[in-house]
């Protein structure tokens, strides 16, 4: 009777087994922030993004067109935070007209409470360029020696802020970055080669700061049963 029972239980299962199929599925997971910046993302569902600075436009150079730019940019990057909301610097600055942003100013406790209440954010980062050099030079370095054409030399300082606004932890990185660019000819009076210059040079620490806060999705694979048992 017992060797009855095992043989019928062990055909029982084999009938299950076969029923069952399982597949391999590939997919997008969302990856977490840096272990270092973990603790500055704590409780944050509402995210601010504001660029500034005090660099006047200079040799037909619109700075703040540049700035602008790259707080776009900043944003799409930002979105990739799995529950977060990210909240525009055009939404922040007409919603605190009076508020004139600074590496001061945001650390007062005055902005700050402004922030958390008018706009309901948790935590904003803040990306300040506090210098810009840019000048032009006779001949362009290659890897195969010196080209006689002209280059533009630009040199710029970045510093980026994360500030968490309910514990006020403040993640801080800064450092200079170098762009060096042949002069290409500009068509029909278009002297954009500038600001695309000193945006690639803006480009590359943020960047950086974007795969360790909002790093891309990362491809995995399970296997899920797909027989419907």
């Amino acid at each position: 009777m017992k060797r009855v029972l095992i043989f019928g239980l062990a055909l029982l299962l084999f009938s299950c087994a076969q029923r069952s199929q399982f597949e391999r599925i590939e997919f997008q997971a969302p990856s977490l922030p840096d272990a270092a910046l973990q603790p500055y993302l704590e409780g944050v569902e509402r995210m601010g993004i504001v660029c500034v600075t005090n660099i006047e436009p200079f040799r037909e150079l619109d700075v703040e067109k540049v700035m602008a730019l790259l707080s776009n940019a900043t944003m799409r990057g930002l979105s990739r935070l799995p529950k977060t909301t990210i909240v525009s610097q055009d939404e922040i600055t007409w919603k605190l007209k009076t508020v004139h942003f600074d590496s001061t100013s945001v650390h007062t406790n005055t902005v700050r409470a402004a922030l958390r209440d008018t706009l309901a954010l948790d935590a904003i980062v803040f990306v300040e360029l506090r210098h810009l050099q840019a000048r032009m030079m006779p001949m362009t370095p290659t890897p195969y020696g010196m080209s006689p054409n002209p280059s533009m030399d630009m040199s710029v300082d970045l510093q980026v802020s994360l500030i968490n606004l309910h514990t006020e932890q403040v993640w801080k990185r800064g450092g200079s970055e170098r762009n060096l660019e042949p002069v290409r000819l500009q068509l029909m009076g278009a002297n954009n080669q500038s600001e695309r210059q000193l945006l690639m040079a803006l480009g590359k620490p943020m960047q950086r700061f974007l795969v360790r806060v909002a790093p891309p999705p990362k491809r995995q694979s399970r296997h899920f049963e797909t027989s419907g048992n």
